[in-house]
């Protein structure tokens, strides 16, 4: 049975509309599905930013609504007279029959909205460029990071005029060019240890607090505090920091001690500032009250603590302890999708996964070509078309000629053969490990040469490498 679907113009769109095509193709859009109900009032806006009709599955409709024709007024533009915000509607079981002055909406409270501010960051270096520095910088921080964890151990002061000029340095690489540190926090996630782990979230709070606009002092903020946050961990016992995934009960409150701990180890010092204090005490807390240590809720977490929160759960479940149980990049934006206004508020999720992307930089993914690429680069008009360097043939091989494709010029310009990604795996599939991108990478970037959709012959490269 064919699937019977209704154009409808965007502004006649309701809650409950199962939308099946756009008036454009869905790789100029950055929605993750091809296909999705329409469940707030910001899903309608969106489309009609993005498109002047779209086309809705009449029976996936009626399941959630009784369909209206594009002809009748929308229950949206009623709606819209009301409220302003983002509501949901997932306490109402029928729209259709329930007149709007019986709607009883269901907000939160202690709602927070996300506003951007004024500050927009545009990328001031190449790619090429800011990998030199970032390459660089990586390994200060890293020091930084093992010195932070072995002072902590230790009992020892923490140099916190050191961390902050780390930290300070590699948030100014970040807003340059985001891209290069995310490659080298993708290319560096094998590594679990406490103070790595610190590290690569501290970088990815950068890159998501640049995309919101946020001033550079609070990003500096934010990396200090997530540097920070584990120097606690040095306290407790190596069998529960192995074990950290799946502890219950007792040993799982014995775990969260962390984070008082790492406080006290900071007010014993008595020189960090308030402001990172705060995050670091309340980053572990949940949108819906089931973190921890004081299980606070929704607006009750500081802004800046949610921030790190989310991040810092990213960077767990892409980089388990044990690797066979960590998500790839796609599957991690799915499940935090999940965890809208459950563990993590419903718009801080939406606007990570939008300055990630769905294929963040450092993906492993495949091509309708069948050949195997890693993401270099976002392209800033469609997340879908990143810059991507080729790493396997049809074959599964490895290549002998490296070459990087922008997807999204070739897309642009091409006829008949459009690139597109179409799977992720994690790092290691295929044989592929940080050895092979690292050098890969430095052997593309490193020296003259500018990223392209162009081939380069790796001997030539080579000697143009800066040792």
């Amino acid at each position: 049975m064919a699937v019977q679907t209704e154009k409808v113009l965007t502004h006649n769109l309701a809650i409950g509309m199962y939308v099946s095509a756009l008036d454009r193709p869905w790789l100029e859009t950055d929605y993750m599905l091809e296909g999705f109900f329409i469940e707030t009032i910001k899903d309608i806006e969106k489309l009609e930013r993005l498109c002047q009709f779209v086309f809705i599955d009449v029976e996936l409709t009626k399941q959630k609504i009784k369909y209206k024709s594009q002809t009748e007024a929308s229950l949206f533009s009623k709606i819209k007279t009301i409220a302003n915000t983002d509501i949901k509607f997932s306490t109402i079981k029928t729209i259709a029959n329930t007149d709007i002055k019986d709607l009883t909406f269901s907000r939160k409270s202690k709602r927070q909205n996300i506003r951007k501010e004024d500050n927009q960051y545009k990328k001031t270096t190449s790619f090429t460029k800011e990998f030199r520095t970032a390459n660089q910088l990586y390994k200060d921080i890293t020091i930084t990071a093992n010195n932070l964890f072995t002072n902590a151990h230790a009992g020892k002061n923490i140099d916190i005029l050191t961390v902050k000029r780390t930290a300070t340095a590699v948030v100014d690489s970040v807003v340059r060019n985001p891209d290069a540190f995310l490659w080298l926090t993708r290319l560096h996630e094998k590594d679990t240890h406490s103070h790595n782990r610190s590290l690569r979230t501290s970088i990815w709070a950068i890159a998501f607090a640049r995309y919101l606009g946020l001033e550079k002092e609070k990003m500096n903020n934010l990396s200090i505090a997530l540097l920070l946050c584990n120097i606690g961990k040095a306290k407790l016992s190596r069998e529960l920091l192995e074990n950290e995934d799946k502890l219950e009960g007792e040993e799982l409150q014995e775990y969260q001690k962390h984070v008082d701990l790492t406080l006290d180890a900071l007010k014993i010092m008595g020189r960090t500032p308030q402001a990172i204090i705060t995050i670091i005490r309340a980053h572990c807390e949940r949108f819906d009250g089931s973190g921890y240590p004081m299980g606070l809720m929704e607006n009750e977490i500081p802004f800046l603590a949610q921030v790190a929160g989310l991040v810092t759960y990213y960077e767990e479940i892409t980089n388990r302890r044990v690797q066979e149980n960590s998500l790839d990049p796609t599957r991690a934006v799915e499940h935090l999708y999940k965890l809208r206004d459950k563990e993590f508020m419903a718009e801080l999720v939406e606007e990570f996964i939008c300055s990630i992307g769905i294929y963040p930089v450092g993906s492993i993914v495949e091509l309708n070509s069948k050949e195997i690429a890693i993401i270099v680069e976002q392209h800033s008009k469609n997340q879908l078309l990143p810059q991507v360097l080729i790493l396997r043939d049809i074959n599964r091989k490895p290549v002998t000629l490296y070459k990087v494709l922008d997807l999204y010029e070739i897309n642009k310009t091409a006829d008949k053969i459009r690139p597109k990604i179409i799977n992720t795996y994690s790092l290691g599939t295929f044989g592929i490990d940080v050895d092979e991108i690292t050098q890969g990478l430095k052997r593309a970037v490193i020296g003259d040469n500018k990223i392209s959709d162009k081939a380069w012959d790796i001997k030539t490269l080579l000697k143009k490498v800066v040792s």
